[in-house]
């Protein structure tokens, strides 16, 4: 399993480090940090999930918001 997320990590950071420079030489810096953000994210992300960690819904948060309201309506 370690390798298996170290080859997925080098992966991404190759993959990650041509599309910058890419950008980078179109003098896009704005969009090369916001791909460096979202693809360290993913990253992080797929490597927790390739390691079988369970990884929190973001629908949480809105269970908990929303759910008291609908049992309220439906009474």
């Amino acid at each position: 399993m370690i390798v298996q997320i170290a080859g997925y990590v080098l992966l991404l950071v190759v993959w990650s480090f041509v599309r910058i420079q890419s950008l980078r030489s179109k003098q896009k810096n704005k969009e090369a940090a916001v791909d460096g953000f979202l693809t360290v994210i993913s990253t992080i992300i797929g490597s927790l999930l390739i390691a079988g960690v369970d990884i929190p819904s973001p629908v949480v948060p809105y269970k908990i918001i929303f759910e008291p309201i609908g049992k309220i309506l439906l009474m």
